[in-house]
């Protein structure tokens, strides 16, 4: 997901080859697969054969039969287990049943690998040339089991959730032919060649594994096509929504998701793809998604996203999946290079796929008018301002959190995500590129900016173009050609270390400061009215939903002196039943006050009196000009 839900979603980056690449020049050797499949480099013998029935869009249930061509002998199967985005072993193997193996209509039985959960191993018998696999994917009922991503009016497709394949091979140089049925009178959208069509049974034309599963398919009973570029490499909108009406686009959405794809042309020069599909989902009941693909990306936003009448905090969100072809599928670091789903990959430059790419995310949806200057400033401040009072950044540095997602396997909701730290290579990622981004227009006297490096960095993309690979000493390198200094002590400064360099300094160097102030920040009013809560982290430390429930306290805050904790309930606010405007006035009332805020909480079946002793009042993060300085901020936010 090269996002996090609403508002960090991502694009969490794409870790195999594009979809349209031949060797990866410069490859490192591939990974050795089992002993018991060893990794082969010739093409896999035959088609394999999908056909994938998900149209049971009531019990959300996708019916799956592969082919597959095999000969006699031991033979393992893998189920994807590190999922293209994810930057994690995050295959869902939990969510499949009913697996059964047949060859010449007679039953094979598999056995489980015990020390590895996504291989299945079987004897294929003497004169079976093809076995046959049937299984369920039971795509989850509830967010509570995970992605929700079958609804009564729309649905994904992702093809590593509904498919087995032979190990030991490069995904490559495995070929399928993928049919896929749908609800009758849906639409779709796929970077895939639609071969034919049988009533609702759409037969795609065959392809590589990798293509495959890098080519998700999106279809809604409400569905519509803009177009936002129809020249030689065209990139299309493909929407589908709850209901028609929010399909409504407004002329000045359609116009900033066009200017995006023309400021993105600017930065990074020519396009890593034949055909680009942006892939939409606007909904209350469909799971947020941000997913990277080279030719397509999978999103999922607010249900009147295209009307203009959602929270804006989000609108970053096309342009980080879609800086994702150049950075992540063209241009991706070696370390994440497999030739297959079913190895491990080194995350220690995701600071850069993910970091910069989220930099660029920003600067873009400014740039192309997805926000207004105004906008893009408070929404740097709430990330400025969170990053530099996290007192994380104490113990965990920003390298360290390129490993998130394995360390935080199952997704479970941190107690203390301010002291535990978490994705941080987005956001903190993106302020250190901000600080690159400065630094080049500082020291060059505004001759040469972060622009000028994407373009360079990203030299050589085109659609047939294979996937490019990088290590540290390459950006180093790049930085160096297009302004000389010592960036590897730079960035190292920045990545190693606790409490490494201030996330502040290249906010400063382009010209603006952080300060605080009772005004609201817009981006932070818009969050709470989106995620209904009220945001309280930067005077008393605690953010609460309106139902009383704490979401967030922030670890030596005031509130946690006091004792608070995430998942308590705030019941009253100085013997008042709470509500999220009388803890704003207690806390506006305390700093004329002698007395501390009271407030009575719920932690299970105990209620508890707590007394938060506070003095300075509201505080929101804004950005302010220094005085004599160069603006160089709103250089970087301008269009090109």
């Amino acid at each position: 997901m090269s996002r996090l839900p609403l508002g960090l979603w991502c694009s969490f980056g794409l870790f195999l080859a594009s979809p349209l690449a031949a060797q990866p020049a410069s490859a490192p050797t591939p990974a050795t697969a089992p002993a018991s499949a060893p990794l082969s480099t010739q093409d896999y013998p035959g088609t394999l054969r999908l056909d994938v029935d998900a149209s049971d869009i009531d019990r959300r249930i996708q019916r799956v039969r592969e082919r597959i061509p095999v000969a006699a002998g031991p033979l393992t199967l893998w189920y994807p287990k590190w999922i293209p985005g994810n930057h994690a072993p995050t295959g869902p193997i939990n969510q499949i049943a009913g697996l059964v193996i047949t060859g010449n209509g007679q039953r094979i039985a598999w056995r489980r690998d015990p020390g590895d959960m996504y291989a299945f191993h079987l004897d294929v018998p003497a004169g079976v040339t093809e076995i046959e696999i049937a299984f369920q994917y039971l795509s989850p009922t509830s967010s509570a089991q995970g992605r929700v991503a079958m609804t009564p009016q729309m649905l994904s497709l992702q093809w590593h959730r509904v498919l087995l394949y032979p190990a030991g091979h490069d995904a490559r140089r495995i070929r399928v032919a993928p049919t896929l049925r749908l609800p009758a009178g849906w639409e779709s959208a796929t970077a895939l060649a639609v071969e034919g069509r049988d009533g609702a049974a759409q037969r795609y034309a065959p392809t590589d594994l990798l293509t495959l599963i890098d080519s998700p398919v999106y279809a809604g009973q409400h569905f519509r096509r803009f177009d936002l570029d129809t020249g030689a490499t065209p990139v299309r909108l493909n929407a589908m929504a709850d209901t028609s009406a929010q399909l409504d686009a407004s002329p000045a959405m359609l116009q900033a998701h066009r200017a995006l794809v023309t400021q993105a042309d600017r930065v990074f020069g020519p396009r890593p793809f034949a055909h680009y599909d942006f892939l939409l989902a606007l909904s209350d009941s469909f799971s947020g998604i941000g997913l990277e693909h080279r030719q397509s990306s999978e999103n999922g936003t607010y249900a009147d996203y295209l009307r203009g009448d959602a929270a804006f905090i989000d609108n970053d969100l096309l342009p980080h999946e879609y800086v994702h072809a150049w950075s992540g599928k063209f241009r991706r670091p070696e370390t994440t290079w497999a030739p297959h789903y079913n190895s491990a990959i080194d995350n220690s430059l995701l600071w850069v796929y993910e970091g910069q790419t989220q930099y660029w995310a920003v600067v873009l949806a400014a740039r192309a008018g997805l926000w207004t200057p105004e906008q893009a400033r408070a929404v740097l401040a709430n990330t400025l301002a969170t990053a530099a009072t996290q007192p994380g950044r104490d113990w965990r540095d920003l390298q360290d959190t390129v490993h998130q997602g394995i360390v935080d396997y199952n997704d479970a909701p941190q107690a203390w995500s301010s002291w535990q730290r978490g994705y941080d290579f987005y956001s903190e990622g993106s302020l250190l590129w901000l600080a690159v981004d400065a630094r080049l227009r500082e020291q060059s006297r505004g001759r040469r900016s972060l622009d000028d490096f994407a373009r360079r960095f990203h030299a050589g993309a085109s659609a047939d173009a294979p996937i490019s690979l990088y290590g540290f000493d390459d950006v180093v390198r790049v930085l160096d050609e297009v302004q000389p200094g010592d960036w590897r002590g730079f960035l190292r400064e920045r990545l190693d270390g606790q409490g490494a360099a201030s996330p502040l300094d290249g906010l400063e160097r382009a010209g603006w400061r952080l300060a605080y102030t009772g005004e609201a920040n817009p981006a932070i009013t818009d969050a709470e009215g989106a995620g209904g809560n009220d945001d309280f982290r930067f005077s008393i430390g605690l953010k609460v939903g309106s139902d009383g429930v704490i979401q967030e306290a922030i670890w030596n805050s005031p509130a946690f002196t006091a004792g608070l904790a995430k998942d308590m309930t705030v019941i009253a606010v100085d013997g008042l039943a709470y509500t999220g405007e009388r803890l704003k006035r207690a806390i506006v009332a305390a700093k004329a006050s002698p007395r501390p805020i009271e407030l009575l909480v719920r932690q299970g079946e105990q209620y508890r009196s707590v007394r938060i002793d506070y003095r300075d009042g509201l505080r929101y993060p804004h950005l302010q000009r220094i005085p004599g300085a160069e603006d160089r901020l709103s250089k970087i936010l301008a269009p090109r």
